[in-house]
C-alpha cells in the first residue's frame, strides 16, 4: 500500500466527523451537549449522558485486489446508541442509519485531511439490545461497511 493510500486515522474518526459536523445528528462528547457521540467506547457513571451513541471499528471485509496491486478493503463500523426509553433510542438510531444509507461520495476534513466516504453499506438491520444489566437504559447497534479513501492532506 502505497502512502496516498492509507487512511492516516481510523475509520471511527472519520465517520464520527461526518455524523457530527455534516449530518448534526449527534455532537461532539468534549462539549458535553445533548446526544454526545463517543469513538470506540461508550462510557458509563452519574457524569455522563444517558442518551448518548458510540462507533465502534468492527471486522471489515477485503472486495478484491487493483490491478496496481492495491487491496480494496471496506472498513467496518458498528453504531450503537444508549437510551431512557426504547421508543427514543430507537428513533434515534433509524434517524442516523437512514441518513447514512443515503451516503454517496461525500467529503469531510478531519484534522486537516480530507476524506471521501463514497459509500456506507448497512450490514444489518438495527438490532434492539435490551435493558443494560442493573439500569434502566436501552441499547441498540446497526453495523455498516464502509468504503472511504483519503483524496488530500
Amino acid at each position: 500500500m502505497s502512502e496516498e493510500d492509507k487512511l492516516l486515522m481510523t475509520p471511527v474518526s472519520i465517520l464520527a466527523a461526518y455524523i457530527i459536523e455534516t449530518l448534526g445528528k449527534m455532537t461532539d462528547a468534549s462539549d458535553k451537549s445533548e446526544w454526545p457521540l463517543y469513538k470506540t467506547s461508550m462510557p458509563t457513571g452519574d457524569n455522563v449522558e444517558i442518551n448518548c451513541g458510540a462507533l465502534y471499528n468492527t471486522t471489515g471485509m477485503n472486495e478484491s485486489r487493483l490491478m496496481t496491486g492495491l487491496v480494496v478493503t471496506h472498513p467496518g463500523i458498528q453504531l450503537r446508541i444508549r437510551s431512557s426509553t426504547s421508543e427514543i433510542g430507537w428513533v434515534k438510531i433509524e434517524d442516523i442509519a437512514d441518513a447514512l444509507d443515503k451516503v454517496e461520495n461525500v467529503d469531510i476534513v478531519v484534522k486537516g485531511k480530507t476524506y471521501r466516504i463514497q459509500n456506507a453499506s448497512r450490514t444489518s438491520p438495527i438490532v434492539p439490545l435490551g435493558q443494560e444489566i442493573g439500569t434502566r437504559r436501552y441499547l441498540f447497534t446497526v453495523n455498516y461497511l464502509l468504503t472511504v479513501r483519503r483524496i488530500a492532506g
